[in-house]
């Protein structure tokens, strides 16, 4: 039998090649990891400066949560030093093995004091585990309602907070809709005194929204913007509820945020 000698150098080489090899596949791929408490997906470069998370909305069709992964890798994909993460919100799950911790109460009244806070826990864990030095929150209808009672409850967990689709006032939305009112839910206007000028936010609506109707979004930002908070509304003409229809438009946005 043959016998090889391995030195020492050649062993510290070789661990280290394995080491680049293998940051090179983790950061170069999407894969499943949190510092919790919530779940969800982590894309782009490990190493980013800068963090942007995304939240999805109600999905009140009952199907998984998903699609706010694809606005997470979009992102990350177009921008070498951010990392993006696709958050689970409190009782979602994705079909593939994910699920958050929490309650979405059947997807309704679920903007809870306590589902609010995971959610600002899980981004305040993600920024410390990434160390990045600026955080995105991306926001869609529901998880736009939820990132808006955050930014006002946890001042500066985030530096930029787009919310999509956003009913900014729930009592008036569900009044609008002619439904009952979610009691249990916080509300993004009511916290509209405690968001810091340090925090950016843009609010993204579509002209033919009929859920979230621009009004609510419009509203809330005039109210920011009295406070002196760099706040601003941006409409996008024939676009509906639908992320689908604002993409570009909130792509754009984010994409001049980015440090």
């Amino acid at each position: 039998m043959t016998r090889f000698d391995v030195g020492g150098n050649t062993i510290r080489l070789l661990l280290a090649f394995s080491l680049a090899l293998l940051l090179s596949l983790i950061t170069s791929t999407a894969f499943a990891q949190s510092p919790g408490p919530l779940q969800g997906r982590l894309f782009g470069n490990q190493q980013g400066s800068v963090l942007v998370v995304t939240l999805h909305g109600d999905l009140s069709d009952g199907s998984n949560a998903t699609y706010h992964y694809d606005i997470a890798q979009q992102i990350a994909g177009r921008n070498r030093n951010v990392i993006a993460f696709g958050m689970l919100r409190p009782g979602y799950a994705d079909g593939q093995g994910l699920q958050s911790p929490g309650s979405n109460n059947n997807r309704r009244d679920h903007y809870t004091r306590r589902n609010n806070q995971l959610v600002a826990e899980t981004i305040q864990n993600l920024r410390s585990a990434t160390g990045a030095s600026q955080v995105i929150a991306i926001g869609h209808s529901g998880g736009a309602a939820q990132l808006g009672a955050v930014i006002g409850r946890f001042p500066g967990v985030v530096d930029v907070a787009v919310l999509v689709s956003c009913p900014c006032d729930i009592s008036r939305w569900r009044q609008m809709r002619g439904r009952g009112n979610w009691s249990n839910s916080q509300s993004p206007s009511r916290f509209v005194g405690n968001v810091p000028a340090s925090t950016r936010v843009i609010a993204v609506t579509g002209a033919n929204d009929d859920n979230a109707f621009p009004v609510l979004a419009q509203t809330y930002i005039a109210q920011l913007q009295s406070r002196g908070v760099p706040a601003s509304y941006v409409e996008v003409s024939g676009a509906g509820h639908s992320y689908g229809g604002l993409r570009s438009t909130v792509q754009n946005v984010v994409l001049r945020e980015i440090r």
